[in-house]
């Protein structure tokens, strides 16, 4: 018995040992925090980049210290299924401008618009990069909106890692 205590304890001796030399460090865990706010922003045209001609400038009013501006260039976008009329299923980034930093995410999502009419949308904003506080984030965002004729209106909540 006392062998077999011994080879798992070298066992576990060597799996940390090999973590260490991994880079992994046990003492450096990310800090995970719970985000919700709105955005309100409208959609703009002038040094709009996306290849759909959309984008959108706005701010966003959240906890934690999260306010500050928004810009959205979609960058694809594609209509839904003929058993869903009016859907669009869209895609882009979102940069978040705060005052300790930027976050830049991809939010993809599907809108149900009507021309002249208001509607919703509900989206998935994934971490792509971040810098200042949020340099080395991670992190989502669900996001549920509604469009109104002359301008949008989310909500967000999720979660912001840093490292």
């Amino acid at each position: 018995m006392n062998s077999i205590l011994n080879s798992l304890a070298l066992a576990a001796l060597v799996f940390a040992g090999s973590a260490a030399a991994s880079g992994a460090d046990a003492n450096h865990h990310p800090r995970c925090r719970t985000i919700h706010g709105v955005i309100n922003d409208t959609q703009v045209t002038t040094g709009c980049t996306s290849p759909s001609g959309f984008c959108a400038e706005g701010t966003v009013d959240g906890n934690r210290g999260f306010h500050g501006t928004t810009y959205f260039v979609m960058d694809g976008a594609v209509r839904g299924p003929a058993t869903a009329p009016n859907t669009l299923a869209t895609s882009g980034l979102l940069t978040y401008t705060l005052s300790n930093g930027s976050l830049v995410v991809r939010e993809s999502g599907l809108s149900g618009l009507k021309v002249g009419d208001d509607g919703y949308f509900t989206a998935f904003q994934q971490v792509q990069s971040g810098s200042g506080r949020y340099a080395g984030a991670t992190g989502y965002f669900y996001v549920l909106g509604q469009a109104f004729p002359d301008h949008f209106e989310a909500e967000i909540q999720g979660e912001i890692c840093t490292p």
